[in-house]
C-alpha cells in the first residue's frame, strides 16, 4: 500500500511541477490569444489553462493506475512478465518520501485554503455588524467611497454610504450589476482555485498570470454590465469611481473584486475597442475541450515509460524498460 501511495504522490507532484513550470513558460507565447478573445471566454480559458498542470497531472495519474487501460493507452511492452501493471517504486524508502512529500503538499493546500476561507468569513462578520441589508447589496455606514463582493459560494455585495452619495443612479447601476456579474460567476471562488493551483510555484512565475486572470476577470464583468448600460457609459463611471477613490482619505478593501481596484486604463480602453473581441460559439468550445482529451490520452504512454525510467533510475534497480 505504502509503495502505491507514495509512487502515486510523487508521479502528481513532479508531473505538477514539470507542466506547471512548462506552462508559465508558455504563457508569454500565448499570452495574446486569450485578450483577442471576449473576456467572459479569454477568462475561461485562462482559469483552465492555469488549472491545467494540476488537473492533467492528477487525471493522468490517475489513468496511470488503472492498469486495464494499458492496453488501450500504454504501448505494449514487457518487464519480467508480460502482463498489465503500473509505474511502482519498489524501495520503501524512496515511496515513503514520495508519499510524505505528497502529504506536506496536501496540508499545505488545506491550510491556505482554510486561512483564506476564515480570513473572508471574519471580514463578512465584521462589516455585517456595521452595514444594514438593501435589497440586491449591503450598504456600509462609512464615508469612504468603498464598494466590492465579498465571499466564495454566496457572495455578498458591500457599498458605501461615501460612494452611494458620491455617484449618480446610473453609475449606481452599473456598479451593481458589474458586482452582480462577480455573483453570479463566483469569481473570488474561480481566482481562490486559480492560486491554490498555482501554489506551488514560486511567485516570479505565477504572479504575471495571475494578474492577467484578475484582468480578465474585471473586464468579463464590466463587458456584462456594458450589454445593458453601453460601453462607454461603463468606462465613464470606472473612471469616475478611480478618481473618487483616489482623493485623500480613500482606500480599497483589501478583496479581489473591487469595482475599480485594478487595471482602470486597460479596462477602459477594453471596453472602447469591444468590437475587436472574438466570441466562441459551442462547436468551438467543443472543438478545444477534445483537443484537450485526445492530449491527455496519448500523454499516458510517454508518462508511463518516463515515470518507470526515473523511478528505475532513482531506486537503482536494473529493469529493462521498452
Amino acid at each position: 500500500m505504502i509503495n502505491t501511495l507514495g509512487s502515486f504522490s510523487a508521479i502528481v507532484i513532479v508531473l505538477w511541477l514539470l507542466l506547471s513550470i512548462v506552462f508559465a513558460l508558455l504563457y508569454p507565447l500565448i499570452k495574446s490569444l486569450f485578450f483577442t478573445l471576449h473576456p467572459r471566454f479569454g477568462s475561461a480559458l485562462l482559469l483552465a489553462y492555469w488549472m491545467g498542470p494540476f488537473i492533467l497531472s492528477v487525471l493522468s495519474t490517475i489513468f496511470l493506475f488503472v492498469p486495464e487501460l494499458e492496453r488501450v493507452l500504454v504501448d505494449p511492452h514487457c518487464h519480467e512478465a508480460c502482463a498489465n501493471h503500473v509505474p511502482l517504486i519498489h524501495s520503501l524508502g524512496l515511496a515513503s518520501f514520495g508519499l510524505a512529500v505528497g502529504g506536506f503538499v496536501l496540508l499545505f493546500l488545506i491550510v491556505r485554503c482554510v486561512q483564506t476561507l476564515t480570513q473572508s468569513r471574519q471580514l463578512k462578520t465584521q462589516f455585517r455588524a456595521f452595514a444594514r441589508h438593501c435589497g440586491a447589496y449591503h450598504l456600509l455606514g462609512s464615508a469612504t467611497p468603498l464598494v466590492f463582493t465579498l465571499g466564495w459560494w454566496k457572495p455578498k455585495i458591500y457599498l458605501s454610504e461615501g460612494l452611494s452619495s458620491a455617484c449618480s443612479d446610473a453609475d449606481l447601476s452599473i456598479i451593481l450589476l458589474h458586482e452582480q456579474a462577480h455573483q453570479e460567476r463566483r469569481d473570488n471562488l474561480r481566482l481562490l482555485l486559480a492560486r491554490l493551483s498555482s501554489a506551488i510555484l514560486s511567485n516570479i512565475f505565477a504572479t504575471r498570470i495571475m494578474s492577467d486572470l484578475q484582468l480578465l476577470t474585471e473586464q468579463a464583468c464590466d463587458f456584462r454590465a456594458a450589454e445593458r448600460f453601453g460601453h462607454v457609459a461603463v468606462a465613464q463611471t470606472l473612471l469616475k469611481v478611480r478618481r473618487l477613490m483616489s482623493l485623500p482619505n480613500a482606500a480599497v478593501a483589501d478583496v479581489s473584486t473591487a469595482f475599480a481596484e485594478r487595471d482602470v486604463e486597460m479596462r477602459i480602453k477594453a471596453l472602447l475597442k469591444a468590437q475587436h473581441r472574438v466570441s466562441l460559439r459551442a462547436w468551438q468550445m467543443l472543438a478545444i475541450a477534445s483537443v484537450l482529451m485526445l492530449s491527455l490520452s496519448l500523454l499516458i504512454s510517454p508518462l508511463h515509460h518516463g515515470s518507470e525510467w526515473v523511478i528505475t533510475k532513482l531506486s537503482s534497480e536494473n529493469v529493462h524498460l521498452h
